[in-house]
């Protein structure tokens, strides 16, 4: 995740960046798991409908963290579509909330509307909320689509469509976004290969170990594991990328962690 920094700081294109990321990810599952890929009806189904959901998802978090740090991004899409998953699994799981549960979710609602009125990260005066709002909703449903695919279908050649029809659908935003110019080269740095290929790495792990999570775990706690990714991306991030991690920012996101854990009891 903190790897879609990297159009930002780097001064790379996005959408290519995105599609490398994902044609390294798919080529990487294909060599992987071939003696597993078959046609389906059902894998194709769910792939595709995760790999369209996943890949603008991923363009919209690049384009948020062009105007906002990941320290103040992921906290509040990850929190946001956290509780969603929590509320939406009492239907179709018939999970039974706690009142521990509750009072994170409580929390959640209080650090992250008083952290963004404070800070005015996303509001619909600088343009933000729209696509936040857009963000943690696709967010939620490709995770539902996941989970039940994964109990549904066989892992690795889901995981292969999964990956290919990422790389399908941001093919197609590149081809859109550059409709204008598509008689010019899209020039290609070794640079951005080289972070293209990291993160093709990456997603290939993530995808294939959280589809195997879901295979066999509980979805509300699979998802509460999932997301601890807001401290390690936001340590990453003011690392390598020079992103400000100031005292209210580390109290927002230990605050944010406390929440992740009091929803994941019960």
């Amino acid at each position: 995740m903190a790897l879609y920094k990297v159009p930002t700081t780097k001064g790379h294109n996005k959408y290519t960046y995105s599609f490398l990321s994902f044609f390294v990810a798919t080529i990487l599952s294909f060599i992987f798991f071939y003696k597993y890929i078959y046609v389906d009806f059902s894998t194709i189904l769910f792939g595709s409908l995760w790999g369209f959901g996943f890949a603008i998802v991923t363009m919209l978090q690049m384009e948020l963290l062009k105007k906002l740090d990941t320290n103040a991004v992921f906290p509040i899409t990850s929190l946001s579509s956290h509780v969603l998953v929590v509320i939406i699994g009492l239907s179709f799981f018939h999970d039974k909330i706690s009142f521990i549960q509750f009072s994170g979710m409580l929390l959640t609602f209080i650090i992250v509307g008083f952290y963004n009125n404070k800070h005015k990260h996303i509001t619909f005066e600088n343009g933000l909320l729209p696509a936040t709002t857009a963000l943690i909703l696709l967010s939620v449903a490709t995770k539902f689509i996941q989970k039940f695919g994964s109990i549904t279908v066989e892992l690795k050649n889901f995981i292969f469509w999964q990956l290919f029809f990422a790389m399908i659908m941001s093919f197609v935003i590149l081809l859109i976004v550059n409709r204008k110019d598509l008689t010019q080269k899209i020039l290609v740095s070794r640079q951005v290969v080289w972070w293209s290929i990291t993160l093709g790495i990456c997603n290939l792990i993530g995808t294939a170990e959280i589809v195997k999570a879901l295979s066999i775990g509980p979805f509300s706690l699979v998802y509460t594991i999932n997301s601890f990714y807001i401290l390690i991306t936001s340590i990453i991030a003011w690392k390598f990328f020079d992103e400000k991690l100031t005292k209210h920012k580390v109290i927002f996101l230990l605050l944010s962690i406390m929440a992740v854990i009091l929803i994941g009891l019960g």
